[in-house]
């Protein structure tokens, strides 16, 4: 009975690891669980080794020396190798990220089957009677302690566990559980080949190991030199072999209506305009065998706000290796300021600031050319870390070691420079820099250089950057303020998880270049898009690329190089600029990003909040209003503005009112969540509006003649008009109209 009592002793210390994790004690995480651990080990081969022995038959004993072998394998597995190890139980503090894949995709404990079998099998193979005591009561006091883990203490620990409760069960898998388990073993060999991909070195990154930069800027830049054409022979031909693809499919099938074109023209007639809800049931549960090709990787992006909280898209291997060329050319054209010149060079330093993996923007680190340019912090160890933690870690690697690029969302890029003046305004600690001299150098010159202009430090006075590269459909509002901070204009592109890479800009930073090889292009009239929006049987027509005009135009994309979508409308709306970049002689339709065209409001590149979610979200604050709109507006940064008439003018604050609600769309809205913690931005403003603001803006459309359904402004994104009135003029114009209304 000793024994096992020190046994239910070490599972309490192996259990008393949390709790030091959640402390960030130094050093006591390692010894806890080594502690824990080998009480019961030795709790075990005791009661293994002084109990009467069952009489059992030897059949039971081989059997339980397999058994013994397996459930060894899956314990080990679930608790040291499932999980990253060092940061779990080395590292000071709570591990970096909430791990949901492999065992722990079927269950949310799956270490209690694992000691389960294991104890089955010690008992066949050993035949302690006592242990048959022992073996049900350590059993039952590990399914309690993960129970209480469960409810008190992981939803401390892991930001996203909540959710994981929902997803995952607790110990009893699941139909869905068991699927997702079984999908994740069918990606394992999808897995492994991606991580050779990554080991393996590119056609591209050969040529410029080797100096052949003239072919390699052929190689990845010289879709600049095609005539129109020539650009579209090649979406021509690549969308005939998606075509051939997508026949072939469950997927493509079922976005085709069953239908089998023969030729581009064939297919924009048969095929109908698709959006995300036509794929959701099949990649949401990220299902490989309907797709026209395996992919080697999934993305993901916010989903539509209080529908699903993620829309995912798979990358196949071709596709990477197209995105690989797409990648040297930004950097190339960052650098460059003429055709043909590359001026990087090997074990230039590059700071990746992008939302990591699996979001869109952390594909890219999927197919950098790490092996040529040094990324700080280095690709395994950055796509371990929290995203706050990898920007600071890579920045104090280029402090140390300097800097020749930067690659990162534009909300990230000012993020970054506004940090530093933060810095500049408090005093440093020299003595924390006496152990590194060249940190030291830097800041010193840096400092002085932002003295000497009598300004705050910026980026641009520790490094003179090569190139700068962001992404985000802010960029355009961050350009100015991004030169200020980095000394030099980024370097913009548009894509999205969907359709990865459509445009980028070249050297000269002015409108964005269509790419060819990675989507096929149509585009719906800004006036079609329109009419299709407010009614939802009428199919819009479209134009290809060399049919368009300088104007607006929402975008319809097919995928290229099997994946999986057909004349899908992502939702934006872009505008054609130019037919061609004049100064530097490119023959392809110059574009811009305007914005989403839909009922969402996207905000840093991070999160769309729908009208339900907001309007949830007003309403879960317990607030007494009366209505209220809301729009994305540009001032120094892109804000949510808030405008409500609250019932009581005066028992409640504007600024009251916006913390309420924003945190009410932290619980609703992870992404929104999310931007907060990795940009530090908390763009949700509020204007109480003057009472009675809503009424008088009825009264005005009724005696204007509205139809019903326009009685009421729209809740998202109001025009300038609208927002004017409701803030300045409806108190005025109340008894007014309502006077004409009566007459």
């Amino acid at each position: 009975m000793n024994y096992i009592l020190l046994g239910t002793l070490g599972f309490l210390v192996i259990h008393l690891f949390d709790f030091v994790s959640l402390k960030r004690i130094m050093l006591l995480k390692p010894v806890t669980w080594l502690a824990g651990s080998s009480l019961l080990i030795y709790s075990i081969v005791m009661t293994c080794l002084i109990s009467e022995r069952v009489s059992l038959p030897v059949w039971s004993i081989w059997l339980g020396w397999l058994l013994l072998a397996g459930s060894l394998i899956m314990l080990i597995y679930s608790l040291f190798v499932n999980l990253p190890f060092s940061k779990t139980y080395v590292a000071r503090g709570v591990g970096d990220r909430l791990v949901k894949t492999g065992l722990y995709a079927l269950v949310r404990h799956p270490g209690v089957y694992g000691f389960i079998l294991v104890m089955i099998a010690i008992f066949l193979v050993s035949g302690s009677s006592l242990l048959l005591v022992a073996a049900p009561i350590w059993i039952l006091l590990d399914i309690i302690l993960v129970v209480i883990q469960d409810k008190f203490i992981f939803t401390r620990m892991f930001h996203g566990y909540e959710q994981y409760q929902q997803e995952t069960p607790m110990l009893l898998p699941k139909r869905r559980s068991i699927a997702v388990f079984i999908n994740y073993l069918r990606q394992d060999k999808t897995n492994n080949q991606k991580q050779r991909r990554l080991k393996e070195m590119s056609v591209e990154a050969e040529l410029f190991k080797k100096g052949k930069y003239e072919e390699l800027w052929q190689r990845c830049c010289g879709f600049i030199d095609l005539g129109l054409e020539d650009f579209m022979r090649i979406q021509r031909r690549l969308l005939m072999e998606q075509i051939e693809l997508l026949k072939k499919c469950e997927l493509g099938q079922r976005v085709m209506n069953g239908t089998r074109p023969e030729s581009v023209e064939e297919f924009r007639e048969l095929v109908p305009l698709t959006t995300y809800a036509d794929y959701a049931p099949y990649l949401l549960k990220r299902r490989m065998d309907v797709l026209p090709k395996k992919p080697i990787l999934w993305q993901c992006t916010s989903g539509k706000s209080g529908e699903y909280p993620y829309r995912w898209a798979p990358v196949t291997a071709r596709q990477l290796d197209e995105i690989e060329q797409i990648i040297f050319a930004l950097m190339f054209f960052s650098s460059c300021k003429k055709r043909g010149e590359i001026n990087l060079r090997k074990s230039d330093k590059v700071l990746y600031g992008m939302a990591p993996p699996p979001y869109t923007t952390g594909t890219m680190t999927r197919v950098f050319p790490h092996e040529l340019f040094s990324l700080l912090p280095p690709i395994e160890e950055s796509e371990i870390m929290p995203f706050e933690e990898r920007i600071q870690k890579g920045f104090e690697m280029a402090l140390s070691e300097g800097l020749d690029m930067s690659i990162s969302m534009s909300s990230v890029a000012v993020a970054i420079g506004e940090r530093f003046s933060q810095r500049g305004k408090r005093n440093t600690n020299i003595k924390s820099l006496f152990g590194k001299p060249r940190t030291m150098l830097r800041l010193i010159k840096g400092l002085i250089k932002s003295k000497l202009a009598r300004r705050h430090l910026m980026p641009k006075d520790l490094w003179s950057l090569k190139g700068l590269i962001t992404f985000g459909i802010d960029g355009s509002v961050y350009r100015e303020k991004i030169k200020e901070m980095w000394g030099r204009y980024p370097l913009d592109f548009y894509g999205c998880t969907e359709a990865i890479f459509i445009a980028m800009q070249t050297w000269d930073y002015q409108g964005l270049t269509f790419i060819p090889n990675l989507n096929f292009l149509e585009f719906i009239p800004e006036k079609e898009s329109i009419r299709s929006r407010e009614d939802a049987l009428y199919q819009p027509s479209t134009l290809l690329l060399d049919e368009v005009k300088p104007g607006n135009y929402e975008l319809v994309i097919t995928s290229f190089h099997g994946g999986p979508f057909a004349r899908y409308r992502p939702g934006h709306l872009v505008k054609i600029t130019s037919l061609r970049n004049e100064q530097l002689d490119i023959d392809i339709p110059q574009m811009e990003f305007l914005t989403r065209i839909d009922d969402q409001i996207d905000i840093a590149g991070f999160t769309r909040i729908s009208e339900k979610v907001i309007w949830e979200a007003i309403e879960h604050t317990g607030l007494s209003y009366k209505d209220w709109v809301v729009r994305k507006e540009i001032k120094e940064k892109p804000i949510l503005h808030l405008y409500i008439e609250p019932r009581e003018n005066g028992y409640v604050t504007a600024d009251q009112v916006r913390d309420l609600v924003h945190e009410e769309l932290k619980k609703l809205d992870t992404p929104y969540a999310e931007l907060e913690s990795f940009t530090g931005l908390r763009p949700l403003e509020v204007t109480l509006l003057p009472e009675n603001a809503f009424r008088a803006y009825k009264l005005k459309q009724q005696a204007a003649g509205a139809e019903l359904a326009h009685l009421k402004p729209p809740h998202i994104n109001p025009s300038d008009d609208t927002i004017d009135f409701l803030v300045n003029t409806a108190r005025k114009v109340t008894v007014r109209t309502e006077e004409k209304v009566e007459a």
